[in-house]
């Protein structure tokens, strides 16, 4: 029997169809609410407000604040702190993945009010998942925190989520197919395979990777059209709900390994701020399988990675100028004593990492062709 497994499995309560905006005011009311804080980002938020007409015209108290920019403890506190000064019942996020961990952290921390997830990007899992990702006011990772509750409603509208950057989507696929690769090892072995839980993560892990290589490029077509296409809002929910799946079912067995941790180190150098999480994780795909030797499955998504330009190595993040040093500094940081990394069924150390990134580097600079 599986040992120390907590499974967090989803929102309370989940939609995904055009128009389901409009019901949020009756599932709040539902729920008692009479006072709501909305926090919001900035250009999502011209997009977003008219979907939200409905909850405006009801009878609630509402409160708005513009996010500020990081998922920070100075940020959960400040928002935690205006939901309490206002007596609020529910706090609503309502933007991309930051937006949305913060305001689940402070939804707990102000006393575990109601907490609602409307996002306006379809590029992580972060709308379902009960953690969030704690950087510093500088954007450099500190941290994941598990929340003591998951979100209470979460409602995806296909026809907002199509009304964003592509970069923003190509960023989310990227991340969802880590799903897969950083949970494979783990989730295969013996002793894990029938696990039914466990069961669950792996198949959900194996949809994320499978949807993803079979149906991005209609997506993103449909995306770039501005239709919210079946399959669009198909990989859109693969993105949001069924990567969350995958660690709600599987616990630190099936949440981040190596492509996750080289993403987190290498925040640390402020020239990786400006690609978005996806594309940094996506490049930890690679250093994952290059430290697995698992050339041929990096083979066969070098295609997939040239087609939405998402990084393949060092210089396509502009971090070639990386000394050994701070090489070795990135691997030593993915691989300290508490990182996820020494869950996987084989020895993993700074030395090892080195190894693998420098080996990366240096197998995508002899591939004739690649795009920078």
């Amino acid at each position: 029997m599986t040992t120390a497994l907590t499974v967090r499995p989803g929102p309370q309560e989940y939609e995904c169809r055009l128009g389901v905006l409009a019901t949020l005011p009756k599932r709040l009311s539902e729920r008692f609410v009479k006072k709501i804080v909305v926090v919001h980002g900035g250009v999502s938020w011209q997009k977003a407000r008219p979907y939200l007409d409905d909850l405006y015209a009801a009878d609630f108290e509402i409160w708005e604040d513009k996010f500020g920019g990081e998922c920070s403890y100075e940020e959960v506190n400040r928002i935690a702190e205006l939901a309490t000064s206002h007596q609020a019942d529910a706090i609503i996020a309502v933007g991309g993945g930051k937006i949305m961990d913060a305001v689940k952290y402070a939804a707990a921390k102000a006393g575990c009010l109601l907490n609602v997830m409307v996002p306006t990007l379809a590029s992580n899992c972060a709308p379902w998942t009960p953690l969030s990702v704690m950087y510093t006011e500088d954007g450099v990772f500190i941290r994941y925190d598990f929340m003591p509750q998951q979100a209470s409603i979460l409602l995806l509208d296909p026809q907002l989520l199509v009304d964003s950057p592509k970069d923003f989507f190509v960023a989310g696929l990227a991340d969802t197919l880590a799903k897969w690769y950083e949970s494979d090892e783990i989730l295969s072995l013996p002793e894990n395979e029938h696990q039914p839980m466990l069961m669950m993560a792996r198949h959900a892990a194996s949809i994320c990777r499978q949807a993803i290589l079979d149906y991005a490029e209609m997506a993103i077509a449909g995306l770039e059209a501005g239709e919210a296409t079946e399959t669009f809002a198909k990989l859109a929910e693969v993105i949001i709900s069924i990567s969350g799946m995958v660690g709600g079912m599987g616990d630190t067995l099936a949440r981040t390994t190596i492509a996750h941790e080289i993403h987190d180190a290498i925040t640390a150098y402020p020239e990786s701020h400006h690609f978005l999480h996806g594309h940094k994780v996506a490049y930890g795909i690679l250093v994952q399988l290059a430290f697995e030797k698992k050339w041929a499955e990096i083979d066969n998504l070098i295609p997939f990675y040239e087609h939405l330009d998402i990084p393949k190595s060092l210089h396509d993040l502009h971090l070639d100028r990386l000394t050994d040093e701070e090489i070795l500094d990135i691997a030593t940081l993915a691989t300290k004593p508490e990182a996820p990394v020494h869950g996987l069924p084989y020895e993993v150390n700074a030395a090892l990492m080195v190894q693998a990134i420098k080996a990366l580097e240096n197998y995508m600079a002899n591939i004739p062709g690649l795009k920078d």
